[in-house]
């Protein structure tokens, strides 16, 4: 049975994404059962070259042979996803560095384009507080990221659930686990007093 979600540990393991066109079998495997022929195709590369991603996939538990189909004298192999969705673990941010390190490099850029967009819930953020909101927000994401991998990690039977429901549960157990999290309740309302503040200001509520 595949995974709703699959945590990735193992530093040579996430490694494997920081390929294009790894990342693009991944993303056409989640959704669909396809043949090597269908794979290239629809990547626009030879054979070989998909057949050498998905060996690499395949002995990372990525990806795994589902049936084989005899067409003619062909004979097609195809593949699917052990995971619905694959989530690179935030314990990974310290060990994956260079052209590996990009696929954790949005966390950054998240974090900024969420300072940014404060300002269109009217919270204009002051430069000298730019910094200390920015690292709040970080080690914020971390601590949900945290909660979340525990949550997902809580499964211990292969129950088939409707991902409505799966989603309901993980964010429930996220949350109870968040609630717990005594740095993350400091965080949350230090974060809380600088944006009311930054509002203040804005509204001119503050002189």
């Amino acid at each position: 049975m595949r995974r709703d979600i699959l945590i990735i540990k193992d530093p040579e393991v996430a490694k494997l994404f920081a390929d294009e066109n790894r990342r693009q079998i991944l993303h056409h495997l989640r959704h669909h059962e396809l043949s090597t022929a269908d794979l290239a195709k629809a990547l626009g590369k030879s054979h070989s070259s998909i057949i050498h991603h998905l060996n690499l996939l395949k002995e990372a538990g990525l990806v795994e042979e589902t049936r084989v189909k005899k067409k003619r004298n062909l004979i097609q192999s195809y593949y699917q996803s052990t995971a619905k969705r694959f989530i690179i673990s935030y314990s990974l941010s310290d060990s994956l560095s260079g052209d590996e390190g990009d696929i954790l490099t949005w966390q950054g850029e998240m974090t900024h384009k969420t300072l940014e967009g404060l300002r269109f819930f009217d919270i204009e953020v002051p430069d000298e507080d730019g910094g200390r909101v920015l690292e709040l927000l970080s080690t914020c994401y971390l601590g949900q990221q945290k909660a979340f991998e525990e949550a997902v990690e809580q499964q211990v039977k292969p129950i088939k659930l409707e991902r409505p429901v799966y989603r309901a549960i993980i964010r429930l157990l996220t949350q109870i686990r968040l609630s717990q999290n005594e740095e993350h309740a400091r965080t949350i309302e230090e974060l809380r007093k600088l944006l009311g503040r930054c509002s203040k200001r804005q509204s001119g509520g503050e002189a």
